[in-house]
């Protein structure tokens, strides 16, 4: 069977390898497609589908937009966008301010504690989006804490010694957006926006009156209970179904396409995702391989 993984991280936000090593990552690991969904950002998208055609691997445009719903923090991913749509390129600008500031707060709040992390040592350490998890590994390196899990435990979570609140988009803002950019607004990981399934049933509800297209139901959180449920619920709503790996490189202990920790994800419901990108532009690149416009976003 022919596999994909349509949740993916580079170093362009929080992953650890570089959009081309991805690509050849998932070449090695014997994949047919993956799609780059870095989070707020389509930076390093153009690399990654010039290295899937070097390498003869269906790389499909995609970013993970961080969003609230009713007081729940929800991650929308947009499959299908592309680099040059005014609209998206204004909301992660916003985004990325937002991260600045409260990037700032964080690196404050560690300073009150004699914990001093540079503006230089975080551009050291990302080619792109900076946030917590490359906070976390400046405090691994100095020698403050000794794992991932531990500076978000001390440090970054909720309640943690430098935990700063963000502010989030509306989800229905940004399917809006994506949907309006001629992508596709699907809904990552239900099952860490809220742990039961009739909560999940509700929210799916809810932003599909806003025009979700898909639900991300194939995720390594996910049980396989919650897994045909969430099949369920995407055919009640005609939904599509997509999955991934979320993978981020070495940072995380989840390997690229899933094993074994998650169902495979056939290539057909990647080809239903095309299909429907297909009917929503005659121009849409049907193989997924086209190059966005050198955009700085």
């Amino acid at each position: 069977m022919r596999t994909v993984d349509l949740h993916t991280h580079s170093s362009y936000s929080d992953g650890t390898f570089g959009p081309t090593e991805l690509v050849s990552e998932a070449v090695r690991v014997g994949l047919a497609a993956i799609s780059l969904t870095d989070h707020d950002t389509l930076a390093g998208v153009e690399e990654a589908q010039a290295a899937g055609h070097l390498m003869n691997i269906e790389v499909m445009s995609g970013i993970e937009i961080s969003a609230s719903h009713e007081g729940n923090s929800v991650h929308i991913l947009g499959y299908g966008v592309p680099g040059h749509d005014p609209d998206l390129n204004g909301l992660i600008r916003d985004l990325q301010e937002i991260r600045t500031t409260r990037n700032q707060k964080i690196l404050a709040r560690l300073a009150e504690q004699r914990i001093i992390i540079s503006d230089d040592d975080l551009q050291a350490i990302s080619r792109g989006l900076i946030g917590r998890p490359h906070i976390a590994q400046l405090l691994i390196r100095k020698g403050i804490v000794k794992t991932f899990d531990q500076a978000f435990d001390r440090y970054l979570k909720k309640n943690g010694k430098a935990w700063v609140q963000t502010v989030r988009f509306p989800a229905s803002e940004a399917i809006r957006i994506v949907k309006n950019a001629g992508g596709l607004p699907v809904l990552a990981h239900p099952g860490a926006v809220v742990n039961k399934a009739s909560s999940i049933r509700k929210t799916i509800e809810q932003l599909t009156s806003h025009g979700l297209a898909g639900i991300e139901a194939i995720y390594p959180g996910h049980s396989t209970t919650l897994n045909r449920q969430l099949i369920e619920i995407a055919g009640e709503f005609h939904l599509l179904v997509t999955g991934g790996s979320d993978f981020h490189g070495n940072m995380k202990q989840i390997r690229l396409g899933g094993r074994p920790v998650m169902p495979q994800v056939p290539y057909t419901l990647f080809q239903k995702l095309k299909d429907r990108l297909a009917e929503k532009s005659p121009d849409h690149a049907p193989s997924s391989l086209q190059t966005l416009p050198n955009t700085q976003v």
